[in-house]
């Protein structure tokens, strides 16, 4: 902008300066986040280790500065999954807080929320400035090993003159992957110990 100055003094065409002013207009936190979709869709393995990123997922904001920072949370979905925010990059990082069981339950839906952490009090009337996304897991399964009922074992005792072929007792064993398929039996002679099998 320029500004000019003209001393008049009551003469016709008389002396007159010019100077440039400098307007900085500054940003104002007056856009919430958005998060480009709705829905976002990632897959992890059932044994994958608690604390293990699942996927990441980031809102936008059209504001600048500290005005774009913001803070991520679950809102629903929190007993299996966590959320962080990556302050590099401002990503939400959606990973796994409990293990996760294929079998029980195959899919879960996350609902992430974005928060402006610096609101400005003269714009809360334009409405609320959060906004939310589904974050989508699916649960693939790994083969997983037979397990015994008791899990513990079971102490089984015969006598020394027992009959070849009498019942000693009943180990039960299952597979974690699909009910009632059938499970094979064997006897492992590289663990008998000392007349004991373990």
């Amino acid at each position: 902008l320029v500004v000019k100055a003209t001393d008049m003094a009551g003469q016709m065409g008389g002396l007159s300066g010019s100077t440039t002013v400098t307007i900085v207009i500054t940003d104002v936190n007056d856009n919430p986040p958005r998060f480009p979709q709705k829905m976002y869709q990632f897959s992890v393995s059932e044994g994958a280790a608690v604390g293990t990123p699942v996927g990441r997922v980031i809102a936008t904001d059209a504001d600048m500065g500290e005005n774009t920072d913001m803070s991520y949370l679950i809102k629903e979905g929190g007993d299996l999954f966590k959320v962080t925010t990556d302050v590099e990059t401002q990503e939400a990082v959606v990973s796994i807080k409990k293990p996760l069981d294929f079998e029980s339950k195959r899919t879960h839906n996350v609902v992430v929320e974005a928060v402006n952490k610096h609101v400005d009090p003269r714009f809360v009337d334009l409405g609320s400035f959060r906004d939310q996304t589904i974050v989508r897991v699916s649960v693939s399964d790994i083969d997983e090993p037979p397990i015994f009922q008791p899990a513990e074992g079971a102490v089984m005792e015969v006598q020394e003159d027992a009959k070849v072929g009498s019942l000693v007792g009943i180990v039960l064993a299952r597979d974690p992957d699909v009910m009632n398929k059938p499970v094979r039996y064997g006897r492992d002679r590289a663990n008998f110990n000392n007349g004991t099998y373990t």
